[in-house]
């Protein structure tokens, strides 16, 4: 929030993106990677917790490892960066086109109008994290 929020009130404001297209992508690439970790982080959570209640025994062997909470944590943030980043980082290049025009002065994401790409992106970022952690915590 500390780096999102305060670059998006100017934007919602004025309705224009005075920041240029390259903070623009920097900053998609930060919001969306933020908000689909936070999301992941709540299906690892759930998971950990599922594994701590299931398997008592051998959960509480591994609790000094470190190295494989940090490995977990790490591929959460590799999985969220990776679901958006690179679209947002080269949609246009593979596209040909920007289908957002720098004069129009606005900040979206290329993949904005792509529903298909919405669609299989809002099943891994959501639906497939909620319905993981609803059977998590059945």
């Amino acid at each position: 929030g500390g780096f999102c929020i305060p670059a998006y009130i100017p934007y919602v404001i004025t309705g224009e993106w005075r920041l240029g297209r390259g903070l623009c992508k920097i900053w998609l690439v930060v919001d969306y990677t933020l908000c689909t970790a936070s999301v992941f982080n709540i299906a690892l959570i759930s998971f950990d917790r599922f594994i701590s209640v299931t398997r008592a025994v051998s959960y509480r062997c591994q609790k000094g490892v470190t190295r494989e909470a940090v490995l977990k944590m790490l591929s959460v943030w590799l999985a969220a960066f990776l679901l958006y980043g690179p679209a947002i980082i080269i949609w246009e290049y593979i596209a040909g086109s920007s289908v957002v025009p720098e004069r129009a002065k606005q900040c979206h994401a290329e993949f904005y109008f792509n529903w298909y790409f919405l669609m299989t992106a809002s099943t891994v970022e959501f639906f497939t994290p909620f319905v993981t952690v609803m059977y998590f915590n059945i």
